[in-house]
């Protein structure tokens, strides 16, 4: 005789869903899972809305996330749809979705729960989409909540200073990495550029093909871009950043560094002897440096980033600095104090203000902020710009990526 289960059924203790064997234990982002929620009730939405992070009994925050899924559909729109995507998908934002007054009823669509909504071909359209949306939701909803963001302008000063100091040209109008009298070490470049703040689209459509899909994971938002003659020029752009400073190696963040300008094992293997016959006076500096270049060449192999052209060729690496803001509330409520301290105000007012304990207010706000710098020889950073890595190949890949990411097996539907 089979023993009867205690505590509910096996099936409700044992069948482990996919967010938790793929996403939570597995290492699968949730915006490549295509296993909806299961959220049946209106109730169940607004609980699982509230562990999320957001309190619909706070209209503010209600109408925030509303605002976001109209933000989202309006990006799926430009980037995912035709006609303004040619190569979009040919399909439409379903009535049911557009016509949402409750932003809880989108969770429920995206688990076949929706009042009407079955479990037929129509239904499953309707929850992919739902699906898609959400994703898109998410992402903004960590966008906006990037502690950072209102600092950028400070920040990106912050860093750019570093580099603004040691960037010149001499008489001659030649633009240099050194020193600004010119003597001493110092690297000819061809250019040296700044990248302009990204703009709010661009870090969505970044974070969707994003395994992390986290706004804290965004590493360029602050660029810099070094071109010199040859790549023996571009490793000695890194040597003056690093001689100086301006750069720190332990504030390297290793798996963002890549390499396809420089034959490092080469070079390395070479280095030492060439350097050698040089101090002997056997080789001179023009002699050294072309028996360098030659062996620094980097072999062709293809780039990390799959959206990047094999032909890409350049030195990349993220670098954390640590940034540091005045709190500009700590000074206001200290001179606040000082005033009516001095000044004749209400007694119970002086009484509110005297209870402002300035120990729990920051003077000064600190935290690490990575930016990224590229080194690219001149014949690198023409093929970059105009040539089969042309800049515009890779945002259109990383649309499409993008795209069939979020879209899913919406994309069937759109043939």
């Amino acid at each position: 005789m089979t023993q009867k289960n205690s505590g509910g059924s096996l099936r409700s203790r044992y069948n482990f869903s996919a967010d938790v064997l793929d996403v939570v234990i597995g290492g699968r982002s949730m915006i490549d899972a295509s296993i909806g929620l299961e959220l049946k009730t209106l109730e169940e939405a607004n609980r699982f809305i509230k562990s999320y992070g957001y309190d619909f009994d706070n209209p503010i925050e209600k109408a925030e996330l509303m605002g976001n899924f109209h933000e989202a559909l309006n990006f799926v729109r430009k980037f995912f749809l035709q006609p303004e995507n040619p190569q979009g998908l040919r399909i439409e934002i379903p009535r049911k979705i557009l016509e949402l007054t409750d932003i809880a009823e989108l969770f429920r669509m995206a688990g076949l729960h929706y009042p009407g909504q079955g479990h037929d071909t129509q239904g499953y359209y309707l929850k992919n989409w739902a699906c898609s949306i959400l994703k898109v939701i998410h992402t903004i909803a960590h966008i906006d909540k990037d502690l950072r963001s209102p600092y950028f302008l400070e920040i990106q000063m912050q860093i750019l200073d570093r580099f603004y100091k040691v960037i010149h040209r001499d008489i001659n109008g030649q633009l240099f990495l050194g020193d600004k009298d010119g003597n001493g070490f110092r690297v000819d470049l061809v250019a040296f550029e700044t990248k302009p703040k990204k703009s709010r689209e661009s870090i969505i459509l970044k974070l969707l093909h994003k395994p992390e899909n986290v706004a804290e994971d965004i590493f360029d938002r602050v660029g810099i871009r070094f071109v010199t003659e040859t790549p023996l020029g571009a490793l000695k752009v890194v040597k003056y950043l690093r001689d100086k400073m301006i750069v720190m190696p332990p504030n390297i963040k290793p798996s963002r560094s890549r390499n396809t300008l420089i034959d490092i094992e080469a070079l390395r293997s070479r280095l030492q002897d060439l350097l050698l016959r040089a101090d002997r006076g056997e080789i001179s500096e023009v002699e050294f440096t072309a028996q360098l270049e030659e062996v620094a060449k980097a072999p062709q192999v293809g780039p990390e980033n799959p959206h990047s052209s094999e032909y890409y060729r350049a030195i990349q690496f993220t670098v954390r600095q640590l940034i540091k803001l005045r709190n500009p509330l700590y000074a206001d409520l200290k001179e606040l104090k000082n005033q009516a301290r001095s000044n004749p105000v209400h007694a119970d007012l002086l009484k509110l203000i005297e209870k402002i304990d300035l120990t729990h207010i920051q003077r000064e706000i600190r935290f690490f902020y990575p930016y990224e710098i590229q080194v690219f020889d001149r014949r690198g950073a023409e093929e970059n710009e105009r040539g089969r890595s042309a800049h515009s190949d890779y945002k259109r890949a990383q649309v499409l990526s993008a795209m069939k990411r979020v879209m899913g097996g919406l994309a069937d539907a759109s043939r």
